[in-house]
């Protein structure tokens, strides 16, 4: 069939799916799910525009096209972006193969990617702070939904410093794990302070990271809101707590 071009990976020839890539079926499965339940605070009267950023070889963004152009009949355009150039031209090729118009892949850095527009922005194991170029993005487009999975949060490992943690801070890896929950922490944060309802959720982790925080962000009000002005303020205090600068804050 046509669409064994995307399928064969992960389905044998009778359409079960091979032991081996089960967790990659489970991993995308979870997405549409997610998807699905954010899928009522889309724009319903015009295309849908959604930007994938570090779409890597783009299982997810060819179930979300699939999904919303479909099952849900939506008019909707899809950029993957990605820094490999045989992952991007191989992608390309499949979605041509598949007649998948409205699905575009290109070459390209996430921190460069700033003259666009999104309705909806995904961002799965983004490394480090590719993550907070790919949340500033969307900010400053007034994206309606962001979906971020982040990855590798390095970042402010070499910062934080916090005389009460210290004993605790000596220990690497906790040290690591902290810093990862802080940085995510506050980027939810930020989030809330423009106007978005922010949720931490669990997804399906990959083969190559274990890291299954996703954050889940709705715009819904305005950043001169007072619960806004609140979250700014819980960002401002925790920030200061750690004594860290992280990079959404530079952005």
């Amino acid at each position: 069939p046509k669409d064994g071009a995307f399928t064969f990976q992960l389905l044998d020839e009778s359409g079960k799916v091979i032991q081996r890539h089960y967790s990659k079926f489970r991993q995308i499965n979870r997405y549409l799910e997610i998807v699905e339940d954010v899928f009522p605070h889309l724009p319903s009267d015009k295309q849908l525009k959604i930007i994938d950023f570090g779409c890597g070889k783009a299982y997810l963004t060819f179930a979300l096209y699939y999904y919303l152009r479909v099952m849900k009949n939506r008019d909707v355009k899809i950029i993957g972006l990605d820094l490999k150039k045989d992952v991007i031209a191989f992608c390309g090729k499949v979605a041509a193969d598949l007649g998948y118009d409205g699905l575009e892949f290109l070459m390209g850095d996430i921190a460069d990617y700033t003259n666009d527009h999104a309705d909806m922005v995904v961002t799965l194991h983004a490394c480090d702070t590719a993550t907070d170029y790919a949340l500033i993005n969307a900010v400053s487009w007034n994206t309606q939904v962001i979906l971020s999975v982040p990855c590798c949060q390095h970042e402010l490992f070499s910062q934080i410093n916090n005389d009460i943690h210290q004993p605790m801070l000596k220990y690497g890896i906790l040290k690591d794990r902290l810093t990862e929950y802080l940085t995510d922490g506050l980027r939810g944060l930020k989030l809330e302070a423009r106007g978005y309802d922010v949720a931490m959720i669990e997804f399906t982790s990959l083969e190559h990271t274990a890291r299954n925080i996703m954050i889940k962000a709705v715009k819904s009000g305005s950043p001169d809101s007072a619960k806004a002005a609140k979250a700014q303020a819980q960002y401002e205090a925790l920030r200061d707590f750690y004594q860290v600068k992280p990079t959404i804050e530079q952005l």
